[in-house]
């Protein structure tokens, strides 16, 4: 897997700037860090979709886990969610959330919303 940092400036809507779109191969994670906030990028379909790849459950690296199809799970404690809308799918029981970020694109670049 491929490790982007960028140290950028947001746009005036809040956006930063990652990597281009045609870096970003399908169904794979991709890590970019900006300012220092590690997220995972991945395009499922015609869909990119990022998230925090610190795990919610116990802030182990998602990045090291296992992507089959729209579902990551931790190494480390085998939790499992849906990238599509960060919610939990192993164990049901848990209140757990990815952090999803909205994402645009901009003349073939990946432009990530952080809060």
């Amino acid at each position: 897997m491929h490790i982007y940092k960028t140290k950028t400036t947001p746009d005036t809507n809040g956006y930063y700037d990652t990597i281009t779109v045609v870096s970003l191969p399908p169904n794979q994670m991709t890590a970019v860090t900006i300012n220092g906030r590690k997220l995972i990028l991945v395009r499922l379909e015609e869909q990119i979709i990022a998230f925090n790849a610190a795990c919610p459950h116990a802030a182990a690296d998602l990045s090291r886990g296992q992507l089959s199809r729209h579902k990551i799970t931790c190494a480390k404690h085998d939790k499992c969610w849906d990238i599509r809308s960060g919610r939990i799918l192993h164990p049901e029981d848990e209140n757990y959330r990815l952090t999803l970020y909205d994402v645009k694109l901009s003349d073939g670049i990946i432009k990530v919303k952080l809060p």
